[in-house]
């Protein structure tokens, strides 16, 4: 049907333009229509064939001539629908925004993309509204999808970063004690005695051992001795400094990596250490277990600047100190070596 305002003093040529232009209207899927406001209703003056269908599913086909009040029964719906529109009229200006058809039972849920035009016919005696609808859901429903797609690819890279750094965390700690590894032990005492021996300052190394272990581990079990390492640990974490690289060197073995710390000051501070923690008490039922340990000391430059060489002095340190009785604290010597 032809726009009325379209066919009043038209000519032949331009009813033929007119019925053309209709016809390509039709054939677009986009919804488009032209209201005449009279007052503060919408008269219907034009909708494409896509709008007729569209509208058909909400009641009957709307009507050349009705009102717009009339063709939306929801109140609602037209409360929205007729601001829009006064919007666009106060400011005379193009307007566009997205409207759903939410609350309407009878037709899928969709989303639109409206643009509202102010016009106003030549004589401008009266202002229309023209608009164009395009469906734009499975645009909307394609950016959700992909919105969803990103937000599950960024947890799957977090808890990817999380067992990289889990993985990384676990190939140098001791999954017992949560003390530092061997392996770690030994890249990191490979660099600071490169370090040491570039910028001459002293690195201690403090092996230790808990004594008559085994004893403990056949008498109240290996639940026990684990319990027993755990403990001792967290008591070496608290008594060294925060550049202290300590290790469980393996099975009731501990050795510690002390820079910048001369002989005589590690001895000075590990032997207060054992004053304050050795005995070790570890609660077992009502009993407590208590636990002694001995050690032996070696330092770079002094004892040597290569890993396994400054490892092996501490360690021949540590079995002199077991040789003599246990429970105590030895510094490497050559008679030690011996």
């Amino acid at each position: 049907m032809l726009p009325e305002v379209w066919t009043v003093n038209a000519t032949a040529s331009d009813t033929l333009d007119a019925h053309l232009l209709t016809g390509m209207l039709d054939s677009m899927p986009d919804h488009v229509f032209l209201l005449r406001v009279e007052g503060e209703r919408y008269r219907l003056i034009y909708c494409n064939q896509a709008m007729r269908d569209f509208m058909a599913m909400v009641s009957a086909a709307p009507e050349c001539g009705e009102y717009l009040d009339r063709i939306i029964e929801d109140p609602n719906l037209y409360l929205r629908v007729h601001n829009n529109y006064q919007r666009a009229l106060s400011s005379g200006q193009v307007i566009q925004y997205e409207e759903s058809t939410e609350g309407l039972d009878r037709i899928p849920l969709a989303t639109f993309d409206t643009r509202i035009s102010p016009l106003t016919d030549p004589d401008g005696s009266s202002r229309y509204i023209c608009g164009i609808s395009r469906n734009i859901t499975a645009r909307r429903q394609a950016e959700a999808a992909l919105r969803q797609t990103n937000e599950d690819l960024e947890i799957q890279l977090a808890e990817n970063r999380r067992l990289q750094q889990q993985l990384q965390y676990d190939a140098i700690r001791d999954p017992l004690t949560n003390l530092f590894n061997r392996r770690y032990l030994m890249e990191s005492l490979k660099r600071e005695l490169h370090r040491a021996k570039r910028e001459d300052y002293p690195v201690t190394l403090m092996m230790l051992d808990l004594d008559h272990f085994k004893h403990l581990n056949d008498e109240y079990g290996h639940a026990t001795g684990d319990q027993a390492l755990i403990t001792f640990s967290n008591r070496l974490l608290q008594g060294m400094r925060s550049e202290d690289v300590i290790c469980r060197w393996g099975g009731e073995e501990f050795l510690i990596m002390m820079p910048g710390l001369a002989l005589h000051d590690a001895r000075a501070r590990v032997e207060g250490w054992r004053q304050a923690h050795s005995p070790m008490h570890i609660p077992l039922g009502e009993e407590k277990l208590a636990i002694r340990f001995s050690a032996g000391l070696a330092t770079a430059p002094l004892h040597g600047l290569d890993p396994e060489e400054l490892i092996n002095a501490a360690d021949a340190a540590l079995y002199f100190a077991k040789a003599a009785g246990r429970d105590q604290l030895q510094l490497f010597t050559s008679t030690t070596e011996s």
